[in-house]
């Protein structure tokens, strides 16, 4: 997940605001950090993550084909 975000970030960001990334890097390595450590909630099943990357990688081939 903290890829995908990042990859969102990065497409958005690139241009203007290329440091945007680094942060959120950061900001996630800080919050993984032992000191903040709490039980997590359970993670998506795999069909659920799969079908939401599928329609990921759909909208940014849509959007890559339609142009600027």
């Amino acid at each position: 997940m903290f890829l995908m975000a990042n990859a969102g970030v990065l497409t958005a960001t690139a241009d203007a605001a290329p440091e945007t990334s680094r942060r959120l890097v950061a900001y996630f390595l800080q919050a993984c950090a032992a000191t903040a450590a709490e039980p997590l909630p359970a993670p998506p099943a795999p069909r659920r993550m799969y079908r939401a990357m599928l329609r990921f990688a759909t909208a940014m081939r849509r959007r890559l084909r339609s142009g600027p």
